[in-house]
């Protein structure tokens, strides 16, 4: 097998790269002079102080670390408007209110989930309603809460020995809540899988958190990569001078993985998902992939889809979890390679998730009177995870392109086929007409008008949800039995500078007090 792929490294690849490299020069000097049609309008002052909003507000760091701020000023300055022009970026709006983004989600035939034109292979939540249906039943059965609920115990011992060791870390700097959240979730998710990577719990258990760490590792490189920061992604023009030369090394860089992984996968499953045309050759003019800042992490590409082929192949028939029905399917031909290996992708994103128990941990290290009242009645410990997702949603936005002019409910905005809505689904949240006080983090709210958007509605409701809430609850319950409180190490850092619209924590750290 190397001589063969050394044969068509020798043969093909020199002058690929050669065409490559000129075809980069070109696009470089096109994508730097590009500019936006609104582009020259003055976009100054702080977002407080404005009646619009702009393309640096999307891209912003320190409104993405403080969102809550963010969410309540749409609601203050623009309440009554069912969408906002953002200036800088033309075609482009926000859907802040409950009401609009949730008359968006659930209208999957004027407002795709898909953000690129191309219609190019993402994931299960950007498919068309045909092929959401055919993929979905592979791994639907297998996220019901009574599937869930079965693997509290294997879900549990996760939690305690992740917890132990950040019990362990208190003593110095402060245990590491992020390492600890990001990795409960991805060996909870592989448990769904049917696989056990976590060490120490007995049984043929691997020694060390290897496995684990590096999944999660090249999981965060392919939204790095991938995502369009802030919804919309930086534009084209800011990229430095030389950036192309970063890109054609990221390139070169990932030839041997990439030979690789169209030898073992083919060629046509190969091109589906990396699809150099539309994502090197020929970008979008929008969203703007992240790609392009972070070409260093280009050969991680192949290098992940190969293992998650080798997850898939190597999973025995007979197992628990949705593996084997996928292999099936695509055995015999109901699903592409490539519709199989993207499907895993997502069911083990881990930075949302990751997300939600770190806000859950930064909440019971800052909600005293809540946390109190959840440690003497724990069967308040749901509706505890319940006001995180709604105050603290893991995933602030979610894009939308406008596949064709929508219905009456939008007859007073602008919007028509090739526009872009990012739904802030943070901001519909904490919608006043929806709930009442809702700043307020509250265990007891009752007769609110709708229950929290966190993970979408309609079609793409969040597959993985019944697995984050489990998660989350038993987390919560664990920290509460173990420790009479948590407290914040000062310097943390919220995480604002990658994805559309994550909302988490770069760095967090906390001191345990052992009961």
């Amino acid at each position: 097998m190397a001589a063969a792929l050394l044969e068509v490294f020798d043969a093909y690849t020199w002058p690929a790269l050669a065409v490559t490299a000129l075809a980069l020069l070109i696009a470089s000097a096109a994508l730097r002079a590009r500019k936006p049609a609104e582009l020259e309008v003055g976009t100054g002052g702080e977002y407080a102080s404005r009646d619009f909003l702009t393309h640096e507000d999307l891209v912003d760091a320190k409104i993405r670390g403080n969102h809550l701020a963010f969410n309540a000023h749409l609601h203050q300055r623009f309440a009554g408007q069912r969408v906002v022009p953002v200036r800088g970026e033309e075609g482009c709006y926000i859907a802040f209110s409950y009401a609009a983004c949730k008359d968006a989600m659930n209208d999957h035939t004027a407002f795709s989930s898909n953000p690129f034109p191309d219609n190019r292979l993402v994931a299960l939540n950007t498919m068309s309603k045909a092929d959401h249906t055919r993929v979905l039943r592979y791994v639907h059965s297998s996220y019901r809460q009574e599937d869930i609920d079965s693997l509290d115990e294997r879900i549990l011992s996760v939690i305690e020995r992740c917890t132990d060791e950040l019990e362990s870390a208190t003593a110095g700097e402060g245990g590491d809540v992020v390492r600890w959240a990001k990795r409960i979730h991805m060996a909870s998710t592989l448990a769904r899988l049917g696989v056990d990577w976590v060490p120490g719990l007995g049984g043929d258990a691997p020694s060390s958190w290897a496995k684990v760490d590096e999944v999660i590792d090249l999981n965060d490189a392919m939204v790095a990569l991938v995502a369009p920061l802030g919804g919309v992604g930086r534009r084209y023009s800011t990229l430095p001078r030389w950036q192309w030369l970063q890109v054609i090394l990221g390139i070169v860089r990932s030839v041997p993985p990439t030979l690789l992984m169209a030898w073992r996968l083919g060629i046509r499953c190969t091109w589906e998902i990396v699809r150099p045309d539309v994502t090197v050759l020929f970008p979008p003019s929008r969203p703007r992939m992240g790609l392009w800042w972070r070409p260093e992490l280009l050969p991680l590409v192949p290098r992940y889809f190969l293992a998650l082929h080798e997850l898939l192949e190597v999973t025995p028939d007979g197992s628990e979890g949705p593996l084997p029905g996928i292999r099936q399917g695509v055995l015999s031909g109901d699903l592409q390679l490539a519709e199989a290996l993207t499907l895993l992708v997502q069911l083990m994103v881990n930075m949302t998730s990751a997300n939600a128990l770190c806000n859950m941990v930064f909440r019971l290290a800052s909600e005293h009177a809540a946390a109190a009242e959840v440690a003497a009645k724990p069967e308040l410990s749901s509706a505890f995870v319940q006001e995180v997702l709604r105050l603290d949603a893991p995933l602030q936005r979610n894009p939308r392109r406008v596949a064709k002019a929508p219905g009456a409910k939008w007859k007073e905005t602008e919007l028509q086929a090739g526009n872009q809505v990012l739904l802030f689904l943070g901001a519909a949240n904490v919608d006043p007409t929806v709930f009442e006080n809702p700043s307020e983090f509250l265990l007891n709210r009752t007769g609110e008008k709708g229950t929290a958007l966190s993970f979408g509605s309609g079609m793409h409701y969040c597959l993985g949800s019944n697995l984050v809430k489990s998660e989350m609850r038993l987390a919560l319950e664990c920290l509460l039995r173990r420790f009479s409180s948590v407290a914040v190490v000062a310097g943390y850092r919220r995480l604002d500078d990658v994805d559309v619209g994550n909302y988490g924590f770069r760095s967090l750290r906390v001191k345990l007090a052992t009961k």
